[in-house]
């Protein structure tokens, strides 16, 4: 169902439409008889679409990764406090050890294990980057979204499979694929 997503809408930016995002996401998901999470992946998908051509550009010294905390296996995991979210312990208990050590291999400015949009913006802030992938759930990308307006900062947003602020799962297929864009 993803792929059919993706699909529906490179159509629909390549023929120009002239819609807004949630206009949009409804058209596709009546197509394609969406659920709801399938119709918040849309939604993404189109924001993520538009400005997945300037990201590209980017060197990926130049950007940064946001992890959600909510996504580590609390049992095992040895990741300790920092002033800037957690500090991965590399236990290999969860995806978010994957993630960081693809995207510091591939030479990521900084990435960050975060609870949530308000310590986002101060590293924004602090480190100035000019893209960004945000793994989160639907609410989470919503505000990011809006927070990043006129910041000069590109966005990329991967949602979470599941939401609950404990115990969710990255979709690492799919923030694979977004952490090595580029041109």
């Amino acid at each position: 169902m993803y792929q059919q997503i993706r699909a529906a809408i490179g159509k629909m930016v390549d023929s120009g439409t002239h819609i807004n995002v949630a206009e949009a996401t409804e058209i596709i998901a009546k197509k394609l008889g969406l659920s709801e999470a399938m119709v918040q992946f849309a939604h993404i998908e189109i924001r993520n679409s538009v400005f997945e051509p300037e990201y590209k550009k980017i060197p990926y010294k130049q950007r940064i990764l946001f992890l959600p905390h909510c996504a580590r296996n609390i049992k095992n995991c040895r990741a300790k406090q920092t002033g800037e979210g957690l500090r991965c312990g590399h236990c290999k208990s969860c995806d978010i050890d994957k993630a960081v050590k693809l995207a510091e291999d591939l030479g990521y400015m900084k990435v960050f294990i975060v609870p949530g949009g308000s310590m986002v913006k101060k590293l924004l802030q602090k480190y100035k980057p000019k893209a960004g992938i945000g793994v989160c759930c639907f609410n989470e990308a919503l505000m990011a979204f809006d927070m990043i307006k006129g910041s000069g900062v590109v966005p990329q947003v991967v949602l979470l499979l599941n939401d609950g602020c404990r115990d969710t799962k990255i979709n690492m297929p799919l923030l694979e694929e977004r952490i090595r864009l580029r041109e």
